[in-house]
């Protein structure tokens, strides 16, 4: 399972505050009642995460009437941030398999939502084409210039990505010297070089994409096509993992050996 960003766990408990907070009406003040209501209308995780994140902010007050308003719902949510989410993120690269098992049962809650509110693996790839907009790939001996990324995304029902997953989703033909592996590598040295590769006013771009792609897609990494010399001098490149709905996602360049 690839990791979360901590951004979209947080957005799933500010999700589930609004729908508190809207629950209460014009006097903003939300009874037990309001949220009965209120979670009726919902179903599944966002139902449940509704109802213990108003049961949370309840317990933090020891309040006895069961009543809170946007301040209690405020300063519960600052504190959902920083002890359920932040607190567990512990090399804040996004949150890991092993590090959501770690975190208390509304925190595994907010995640089993953010999840479900995550965007297809399409829409990550042109999210990432946006990010790696005026950066160029100038690597792996290239003699290509000025080559630009774009969106690259593979309907599939991956459950982790390998070279034998990757040549099946792309139905590649390994006889075929243009659709052998030429060469496989982890993205986080390739995310290295393309940082050290642009200018200083670049750098920042080319950190936001790296991490953007890390912690959303599992089993993150670079894969070039073409046997070489056979495969002829143009070789397609794959900067692609898993994304949370197991379709392949990720971005496509090229490079020229002759």
């Amino acid at each position: 399972m690839s990791r979360i960003a901590k951004s979209e766990v947080n957005a799933a408990f500010e999700w589930a505050a609004a729908q508190i907070t809207e629950a209460g009406g014009r006097d903003g003040i939300t009874s037990r009642a309001e949220i009965r209501r209120k979670i009726a209308e919902l179903t599944g995780a966002e139902r449940d995460l509704v109802d213990f994140f108003y049961r949370f902010i309840v317990r933090r007050d020891g309040n006895p009437s069961e009543r809170v308003d946007r301040g209690d719902i405020e300063a519960a949510l600052k504190a959902a941030r920083e002890q359920l989410v932040a607190a567990f993120d512990t090399n804040d690269n996004g949150l890991s398999a092993d590090e959501v098992a770690a975190m208390p049962p509304l925190g595994r809650l907010a995640v089993k939502v953010a999840r479900h509110r995550q965007r297809s693996g399409e829409e990550l790839s042109l999210h990432f084409e946006a990010l790696a907009f005026n950066l160029v790939l100038d690597d792996f001996g290239t003699e290509l210039t000025n080559e630009h990324f774009l969106s690259f995304h593979a309907p599939a029902q991956l459950e982790s990505l390998n070279s034998q997953s990757f040549i099946a989703t792309l139905g590649l033909k390994t006889d075929d010297p243009k659709d052998r592996l030429a060469r496989i590598e982890s993205a986080a040295d390739f995310f290295r070089r393309l940082v050290e590769h642009h200018t200083p006013g670049q750098t920042a771009q080319a950190v936001a994409l790296a991490q953007a792609m890390q912690s959303t897609l599992a089993d993150l990494h670079v894969y070039i096509l073409g046997a070489d010399p056979e495969g002829g001098p143009i070789h397609p490149v794959y900067i692609v993992g898993v994304a949370p709905d197991g379709s392949l996602a990720g971005l496509r360049a090229r490079v020229r050996w002759s």
